[in-house]
């Protein structure tokens, strides 16, 4: 008898009362059963950390653990925390004001086992402060060639992404599904404080760098646009050129940054991975 993969949804949580228990909930709810849950607090001043401790007193039936910092450190470090900690062969690290589809889960895992590739990403459903639907056709996704295959689940359309280090091909840090394998590797990486805010930008880049990566054509997640998020639009939810100064700052010193720190951080594993893996990778940083 063969075993299901386990999968392993590492919660980053600070400060968002108002929304993880929804992110939660929607995690329980999956289709696919075999996963476990490892919330990670980072130092929440509100009642997160008591939602997180009610719900899972109430669903004893579920793998669930809570990790709480004493001390804020960042969007990256809480991840690298919960990846530390996870046993799943799969690794979804999940924000803790967004929504997963119940079929998350499975039309990830039926991705990976046909690609092999490091990372899988799929389309998501822009939603408000109170759930209300904006669109499902984002432009934080990546193209959709026809809408009805878009909302055509169980189609499980993707395509292998064929792009240089560095860019943007995905939908936004909870849209993912690593093959932990392929990032743990990155439990070494000292400056996570570089990546507080927005660390899917590099995770992602190294996952695509190390084994390449896939996008499924399928909405399977609800990705929330709300004042206290880095992804924050105002007037029209989703239109670039009205994202706040903040973001925009944010995604330019991203970019700036995140190929001097791979470099770096591939010479530093040059004895796990050998010179010549590290001269390749880094190469592929530089074209």
């Amino acid at each position: 008898m063969l075993n299901l993969p386990l999968v392993s949804f590492v919660v980053t949580s600070y400060n968002y009362e108002k929304y993880i228990l929804k992110t939660l909930e929607s995690i329980k709810n999956q289709s696919y059963k075999n996963f476990e849950i490892l919330i990670v607090d980072d130092a929440s001043s509100d009642n997160s950390r008591k939602i997180c401790e009610k719900f899972i007193a109430e669903n004893q039936d579920l793998k669930i653990t809570l990790f709480a910092n004493e001390k804020n450190q960042g969007q990256m470090a809480a991840m690298m925390r919960g990846l530390k900690e996870s046993n799943g062969q799969f690794v979804s690290f999940v924000d803790s004001d967004d929504i997963l589809m119940p079929d998350f889960a499975k039309i990830h895992i039926q991705t990976h086992l046909k690609t092999s590739v490091a990372m899988t990403s799929c389309a998501i459903i822009e939603i408000g402060e109170d759930d209300e639907v904006h669109t499902f056709n984002s432009i934080a996704s990546p193209a959709c060639e026809n809408i009805e295959d878009l909302l055509n689940v169980e189609k499980n359309d993707f395509k292998i992404v064929k792009a240089r280090f560095g860019g943007w091909h995905w939908s936004p840090n909870s849209s993912a599904m690593y093959r932990k394998a392929s990032i743990e590797l990155l439990l070494d990486y000292k400056n996570t404080a570089k990546w507080k805010i927005c660390p899917d930008k590099f995770i992602m880049n190294f996952a695509h760098l190390i084994g390449g990566s896939a996008v499924i054509n399928a909405p399977l997640t609800a990705y929330r646009r709300h004042s206290a998020n880095a992804g924050n639009c105002s007037l029209v939810t989703g239109c670039k050129k009205l994202h706040s100064d903040k973001t925009t700052l944010i995604n330019i010193n991203n970019n700036i940054k995140i190929r001097p720190e791979m470099i770096k951080f591939l010479f530093q594993e040059k004895n796990k991975l050998g010179l010549r893996n590290v001269f390749k990778l880094s190469l592929l940083c530089i074209i």
